[in-house]
């Protein structure tokens, strides 16, 4: 079985990819849990509440989503 590890060289060739999904995200004040596929997932102050496009939640730390996400204007309230 093959092992890759963070920091690890990455495999060669290999294709650049972008998520065609969008998400609702919102900001928490208060450290908070969720349940998810990999189990439940903590949240501290300040990171988001993310709902993938199946339902599911997880936490984003504030840095990630500053770095990864940007708003998409005009969009319905949730």
């Amino acid at each position: 079985m093959k092992e890759f590890k963070q920091g690890a060289a990455a495999p060669e060739g290999g294709a650049l990819y972008q998520k065609k999904t969008q998400v609702r995200m919102w900001r928490q004040d208060d450290e908070f849990r969720c349940e998810s596929r990999e189990g439940t997932l903590v949240g501290q102050p300040g990171d988001y509440l993310v709902e993938d496009g199946h339902g599911g939640f997880y936490p984003v730390s504030a840095e990630f989503h500053e770095e990864n996400y940007e708003e998409v204007p005009d969009a319905p309230p949730a």
